[in-house]
């Protein structure tokens, strides 16, 4: 290969990469501020005032401090996959990595239980089923139909009545996690069919899981 050539190819590579670079992120910044206006009608249930940044082009974090009982605080995060870096996200979304919609909760009081309940398929949840084994958590039932498997420790954890809270018809569940610790509670779903319904009855479904907790 000649030099010419070589430089020829160089300059090529760089082109598309930097042209991919530019379109994938102008598609997510585009996805997350649509998001963010689905966002702000349901937001003012979690409380009165909410801090906003973008941590890159691919993900967004909303911060609620002082947020409405029995919530004590409240972060929700757009994950996005990074379609800014064609090699990253072709080799994440073979691995099944999809958008996400995270919500996590400190709340009022100490949850009475641990839960964990999971879709071993999915990107965010890779090794907590290998955790939990070890650590000894007791796998516990699922209701009927659901594809998670659930795993509790502490308690009597009642996945049968909590998971039926947390889950949506328009919206596949990824996690739903309850800890003595903060963060109290986890809700993880994918962000395919959020068009099908609004935020508000989604945040609306963490206040009841919330409620339920305690």
């Amino acid at each position: 290969m000649s030099n010419e050539l070589g430089r020829t190819l160089f300059v090529l590579a760089v082109v598309v990469f930097l042209g991919w670079f530019a379109v994938g992120t102008h598609l997510n910044v585009r996805k997350g501020h649509r998001l963010l206006r689905w966002l702000q009608d349901g937001m003012p249930l979690l409380g009165a005032k909410t801090t906003l940044r973008w941590l890159g082009s691919s993900a967004i974090e909303l911060k609620v401090t002082n947020a409405l009982a029995p919530l004590r605080s409240v972060d929700v995060f757009v994950v996005l996959e990074p379609r800014d870096l064609p090699f990253l996200w072709w080799l994440f979304h073979v691995r099944g990595r999809r958008d996400l919609l995270i919500v996590r909760t400190q709340l009022s009081a100490t949850p009475p239980f641990d839960l964990e309940a999971l879709d071993l398929r999915a990107w965010s949840t890779r090794g907590i089923e290998r955790a939990m084994r070890r650590n000894q958590w007791t796998p516990v039932a699922v209701p009927p139909g659901s594809p998670l498997v659930a795993y509790s420790r502490g308690g009597s954890a009642p996945a049968a009545e909590v998971l039926p809270i947390a889950t949506l018809p328009e919206l596949s569940l990824v996690r739903v996690a309850v800890h003595d610790s903060a963060p109290h509670l986890e809700v993880q779903w994918t962000l395919a069919g959020l068009d099908r319904l609004e935020s508000r009855r989604v945040l609306e479904t963490v206040h009841r899981l919330a409620q339920r907790l305690l």
